[in-house]
């Protein structure tokens, strides 16, 4: 366990509840910071496209007709309307924009006005391009910064490439997670309804994941968890407890990584966890909707193999919890209880997490809360809460 920070909570309730507050994270946060976007595979050709809204700007990812990946502000240069609608797609070599059709290519360049002749004889159009953002690739995750005078990707990466390469875990790991290897299994969302900052810090505190998740963990060893810093990052373990193994499980165990391994992640300031067991590598996306609401994206790969060990009927899950807004993949039933069960004996780590994230949240709103010492497994809430005060303060 890192000793190097005070266990104490820095935020005030303001962060988690104020309009205002949410609204300076908006630009303040979300508009600098280095954030994922996609899957490198989610954008293959030239024309694939993802917009995505950040928690700050609406940007849009594509490959351009060079098979280049750029990215920009998903705004029209004439009077700012939103050019592509939230998802993928894939589009035909220009973006138009609904309103009074200016159209783009793919390299952002304005390359039509209608009715430019006669509107906008003196128009420049060589200087009402695409406003760009930055994009950059680790392994095969795409990362977007809104600012294109950003800090280079490299050091808000910090060295998480080289600590995730050498950072092995058990006896008999012959090498780390290597999610371009891996399908994607699962892709579930889920809405909750309190401030990303709660979903975050909860996914991060070390002290409730042998008392909340007593049943639904029981495999953790969680006297022996550790997290450490890297730049603004949190890197975290802990084992299975002895005598466990991932063995005979519904997904195959991934190659080179022992049955034995437990749990790791990498929280990747601000708002996604990348996590590994001995049998999944996953993305754990929390985005910002409003002061007291937030969807996590949860998207899960395994071994290839684990594809045909399932029909293509449990693609889909009908019958969905209050909380999971959708649930796609050939194992995402695995993650989703009954509708009628009460989170806190769903026997579901994740809609555990969710019912404890809108207590706090129904609390932080009250106006009576106070909140308490932290204990030395809370640590990492305040590294994180740091570095958020770090962009707030500018």
């Amino acid at each position: 366990m890192n000793n190097k920070v005070t266990p104490r909570q820095v935020l005030p309730i303001d962060a988690y509840t104020s309009d205002e507050w949410f609204r300076r994270e908006r630009t303040a946060l979300f508009g600098r910071s280095w954030m994922f976007a996609t899957m490198v595979e989610n954008l293959s050709a030239p024309g694939d496209y993802q917009c995505l809204s950040t928690g700050g700007p609406s940007l849009i990812v594509l490959r351009d007709e060079h098979g280049e990946l750029r990215a920009f502000h998903n705004r029209c240069r004439h009077r700012g309307a939103r050019l592509l609608e939230e998802g993928r797609g894939k589009l035909d070599r220009e973006i138009a924009c609904f309103y009074h059709r200016w159209t783009y290519d793919l390299s952002g360049r304005l390359v039509a006005v209608t009715l430019g002749r006669e509107q906008l004889p003196d128009i420049d159009k060589s200087c009402y391009g695409l406003h760009p953002a930055k994009v950059a690739v680790w392994k095969n995750l795409i990362f977007v910064n809104p600012d294109p005078d950003a800090e280079p990707f490299e050091a808000w990466l910090a060295d998480v490439p080289e600590k995730q390469r050498r950072w092995m875990h058990e006896p008999g790991q012959l090498h780390a997670h290597d999610p371009e290897k891996l399908v994607e299994v699962s892709n579930v969302r889920y809405r909750v309804r309190a401030n990303w900052k709660i979903v975050v810090e909860n996914f991060i505190d070390g002290y409730h994941l042998p008392l909340l998740h007593r049943v639904s963990l029981a495999d953790g060893d969680f006297m022996k968890q550790k997290w450490e810093p890297e730049g603004r990052h949190v890197t975290f373990y802990r084992p299975l407890r002895s005598g466990i193994s991932h063995n005979n499980q519904p997904l195959p165990v991934i190659e080179g990584i022992p049955p034995t391994f437990g749990l790791a992640y990498y929280w990747m300031f601000p708002n996604v966890a990348l996590i590994e067991t001995a049998t999944t590598w996953s993305t754990f996306h929390v985005l910002p909707i409003s002061p007291a609401l937030s969807i996590v994206h949860s998207r899960v790969r395994g071994m290839p193999e684990a594809l045909p060990r399932r029909s293509e009927t449990a693609a889909r899950v009908d019958s969905l919890p209050d909380h999971i807004i959708s649930a796609e993949g050939p194992y995402s039933d695995l993650r989703v209880p009954g509708k009628k069960v009460h989170p806190l004996q769903s026997d579901n780590v994740m809609l555990e997490d969710i019912y404890a994230c809108e207590a706090v949240q129904e609390s932080m709103e009250s106006g009576f809360c106070e909140l308490g010492p932290f204990s030395k497994w809370e640590s990492s809430l305040t590294f994180f809460q740091e570095h958020l005060l770090e962009y707030m303060r500018v």
